[in-house]
């Protein structure tokens, strides 16, 4: 994932715990339950609607935190997630995989940076051999 998507995903995760930090905004059951109230998967489209932010790297990353490989978002938040604060601790989690992610990726580009040859280190290195002119 490029580093100006993970940087918005981290933002829109960013937005997800200060949502989810009052305890009342949490329901189980249903995307929104018309009291202010979303599950996971919710806030995180309403979010991603009210700020611009796209949600797919978001849910990317969340599905890489969840508990279990390959449990859904909805399946977790309606009956394994115990408490809003696990369901915090998810977004949490996802935030640091972000933060893993643009480490990598930066290591990785580092390390395509060091393995290229530095075109005037190659020829500072070979020796000048004058050619010569045919009269």
């Amino acid at each position: 994932m490029p580093e100006a998507e993970i940087a918005k995903a981290v933002q829109l995760l960013d937005l997800m715990l200060e949502f989810f930090a009052d305890d009342g905004h949490w329901t189980r059951g249903s995307y929104n339950d018309g009291n202010g109230g979303h599950c996971l998967v919710g806030a995180l489209l309403h979010l991603s609607r009210m700020h611009r932010l796209p949600a797919a790297p978001a849910i990317g990353l969340l599905q890489d935190a969840m508990p279990r490989p390959g449990l859904p978002l909805v399946h977790f938040n309606d009956t394994r997630c115990g408490s809003v604060a696990e369901l915090r601790s998810v977004i949490l989690k996802a935030r640091r995989l972000a933060h893993d992610d643009v480490e990598r990726e930066r290591a990785a580009a580092a390390a395509n940076l060091a393995a290229r040859p530095d075109r005037e280190k190659r020829a500072a290195a070979e020796p000048f051999v004058p050619k010569r002119l045919a009269a």
